[in-house]
């Protein structure tokens, strides 16, 4: 089966995931990026393996040291733990992907078998190896699409034995990764993850205390570095000062709690940390290009 819940986080980023992990740790989720905030997903990051399809649209992906621009057609690979978030490029509209995400174990077996040290483990812990693209302009590359492309009319149409179907069209995409790898990964250039440790730490307060009163001192001060330090960090991985990354998280809930809740706009103003109601809807209307009011009226089903 594909999923199409909506997409959400832990405050830690973590990504929450439609499946059953203890079952069958595989799900494959379809994305209209339409339904988001500026056509974006917010930062966020899970310990599972992750290969996405552009079906439609051109998508542009997000780490915290590199924005790579996906085309239709074209798989990207997303390495276990790597922060990152994924949208439409330029906010255009019409832009659908489809993402299968997993655990290693699924296709490696039992914890330290041959497989998992021999071919999954080189990957995973290499940490120049965040993300891979895979466009179709060569022979290994169209079959490794051709696999993501079997997947998910598996999980669409679930024919009997889909599960052991899915594992072994996975696997096969792995090895065919593994071996279209090899030169990138025997590079000993390690990637600075101080930064993005640093950005998780301070997002994670964030999202904990968006509720309250919070200066860029605060946020700073969560990671142990100056609030100097802090905004460079912000700046170097995704481009924006601290304290925008805060409103912008403000109203991506407030925008949730105007949908799910019944709660007055002043209320979800005051819950989202905002100092007054007036302040909330200029703001919001900043971001979302109408009024709180407007929003919901539009949006609510």
């Amino acid at each position: 089966m594909i999923s199409s819940s909506d997409f959400q986080t832990t405050p830690e980023q973590k990504e929450i995931l439609p499946m059953d992990a203890a079952t069958f740790p595989y799900v494959c989720n379809y994305t209209d990026l339409n339904k988001y905030m500026n056509r974006y997903l917010t930062w966020h990051w899970h310990p599972l393996l992750e290969f996405d399809y552009i079906e439609e649209g051109t998508a542009e992906l997000r780490t915290s040291d590199n924005t790579y621009i996906l085309p239709k057609g074209t798989v990207v690979f997303i390495n276990s733990g790597v922060l990152h978030t994924i949208g439409s490029h330029n906010r255009m509209s019409g832009c659908r992907t489809y993402a299968h995400l997993f655990d290693m174990h699924f296709l490696s077996g039992m914890y330290n078998s041959i497989l998992e040290q021999k071919y999954f483990l080189p990957i995973i812990q290499n940490k120049a190896f965040q993300v891979y693209v895979i466009s179709p302009d060569s022979y290994p590359r169209i079959r490794m699409i051709e696999k993501v492309l079997k997947v998910i009319e598996l999980s669409r149409t679930e024919p009997s034995g889909y599960e052991f179907e899915i594992r072994i069209e996975l696997s096969r995409l792995w090895y065919l990764l593994f071996e279209e790898t090899k030169e990138l990964r025997s590079q000993t250039v390690e990637r600075n993850t101080i930064d993005a440790e640093r950005l998780k730490t301070m997002m994670d307060y964030i999202h904990k205390h968006f509720a309250e009163k919070v200066t860029l001192e605060d946020i700073a001060a969560s990671a142990s570095i100056s609030t100097r330090e802090c905004s460079r960090c912000f700046q170097r991985c995704i481009k924006i000062p601290p304290v925008n990354y805060l409103s912008e998280y403000r109203i991506r809930t407030a925008s949730q709690m105007l949908l799910r809740t019944n709660e007055s706009i002043i209320t979800i103003s005051e819950n989202c940390g905002f100092s007054s109601s007036s302040y909330f809807s200029k703001v919001f209307q900043e971001f979302m290009g109408c009024t709180p009011k407007d929003y919901r009226k539009k949006n609510r089903i």
